[in-house]
């Protein structure tokens, strides 16, 4: 009977970690049917999962390469699971739609997602309308008796949207005066086309983050990264997205030459960004001298580009995820796990971008004490690779599940299908649950301990 149990037991096991490694395309894109999808989100509410994902398929001439701004409608696009991801439900639900031929409500993408731990209340920021990001321009209007308006009729829009039913329906609105209103003053002196200091923007799609730290009013204070002309740009709210503020004020810029970028809280409550570069990351960190205040300085970025112990992408640039998790060690000290994710690309001279974009992996590295966060240039070494797909394969996205395990949604088995004047890359939406023991080949385990992070603080 013993041995009997015993080989149950491990019966069981496996089955427990081949489920964990199992993977699910959730949305898959067809070329005979002009059915695409691009940029994964996700977001995780108890033991709810919802993965968005951009609905391409109205697209007819990708001149804007399939985004914002072709010709056609987007929509974002939602499936839910109850269990951690274990199963999804089989239904497609339009979460923001896109329709019309023309103005703000044409199309909507690259969600942003973030779920209120106490609330329940989700927030989702998007780019929309009809206007790509490189057509986008401001201007500023002289509307006489010494006022100045934002012309933002050529801007790439802004869309804000709520949920309070768990994401079963979306309210909200067109937001794009007061999200380029943080950086562009309208006077006089800046009277005339593209006069102004942002002229294009959108919210980095996927997780926005939430401290577990600071808190001013109903909320816990969140970040997201804007998109823009001037670099990536980091921007706050403490009324869960209400008001966005700059953070470091409206002439900080973080990460001049940064693209799309992430933003995560350190054990301390300083700011991490992440942001994508050809051939690696953009690393900077925000240190508060009083957080009320949102007062405090930026440092300056460092490029982490190594193939040995850095944060590599050969031969290409694309959007991923910053995620830093609380872990112990086999000895049980409390320590965290910094996960990056990215493709990892090829040493080849590849023809076409979706052939460039490949390997998606994601890297991780510990942090033992707060030295190892001290400063931007800590992130430039010691990351470990633990690769997810061999295949073309770009964005992803990555959050903590109820169970403590790696929920990791991305973009794989890329495809080129031509939509009118231009070739657009389409990609199945794939989802995939890991765990820390996994990605770090046995090193770390997740910690649920309720004082991790003042335990972790008090190592020296």
């Amino acid at each position: 009977m013993k041995l009997l149990a015993s080989l149950l037991c491990c019966i069981a096991a496996i089955c427990s970690s081949a489920s964990l490694r199992a993977q699910s395309v959730l949305f898959r894109s067809d070329t005979a049917n002009h059915v695409f999808y691009r940029i994964p989100a996700l977001l995780s509410h108890g033991k709810s999962l919802l993965l968005f994902t951009d609905d391409r398929s109205g697209v007819t001439d990708a001149t804007a390469w399939g985004d914002i701004g072709s010709i056609g409608n987007i929509s974002i696009v939602v499936r839910r699971s109850k269990n951690c991801g274990r199963t999804w439900l089989p239904d497609v639900h339009t979460a923001i739609e896109g329709k019309g031929c023309s103005g703000f409500d044409t199309g909507h993408g690259d969600a942003a997602v973030v779920c209120d731990r106490a609330s329940g209340r989700m927030l989702l920021m998007c780019a929309s309308g009809t206007v790509s990001y490189g057509r986008s321009s401001v201007s500023v209007t002289d509307g006489g008796n010494g006022s100045y308006s934002l012309d933002l009729s050529n801007a790439q829009k802004v869309g804000r949207y709520y949920s309070s039913d768990g994401g079963r329906t979306w309210k909200g609105a067109d937001v794009t005066p007061e999200i380029y209103s943080i950086y562009n003053s309208p006077s006089a002196e800046t009277v005339g086309t593209n006069n102004v200091p942002v002229t294009r923007l959108f919210f980095a799609s996927g997780r926005i983050c939430q401290s577990s730290v600071i808190k001013h009013g109903d909320y816990h204070r969140i970040y997201s990264v804007l998109t823009t002309n001037r670099g990536s740009l980091v921007v706050y709210s403490d009324d869960f997205g209400g008001r966005w503020n700059p953070l470091g004020g409206a002439d900080a810029q973080p990460a001049p030459n940064g693209d799309e970028a992430k933003i995560e809280e350190l054990p301390d409550g300083s700011v991490l960004l992440s942001c994508r570069m050809m051939g690696g990351r953009y690393f900077n960190i925000f240190s508060y001298s009083d957080t009320a205040s949102a007062s405090g300085e930026w440092a300056e970025p460092v490029a982490s580009t190594s193939l040995e112990g850095g944060t590599a992408t050969q031969n290409n640039a694309c959007n991923g995820e910053i995620l830093i998790v609380p872990a112990r060690d086999s000895k049980g000290n409390m320590v965290y796990v910094a996960l990056q994710s990215t493709p990892f690309g090829s040493s080849e001279q590849l023809p076409t971008n979706v052939d460039r974009r490949c390997n998606v992996s994601i890297y991780w590295k510990v942090l033992s004490t707060a030295a190892d966060f001290a400063r931007p240039a800590c992130f430039t070494s010691g990351w470990t690779r633990f690769e997810i797909t061999n295949t073309r394969s770009a964005y992803s996205t990555m959050v903590v599940d109820a169970n403590g395990n790696i929920a990791f949604a991305y973009e794989d088995n890329g495809m080129v299908m031509r939509l009118g004047s231009q070739n657009a890359d389409i990609y199945d939406i794939v989802f995939r649950t890991l765990t820390l023991k996994e990605i770090t080949g046995g090193e770390y385990t997740y910690s649920r301990a309720k004082k991790h992070r003042q335990a972790f603080l008090k190592r020296r």
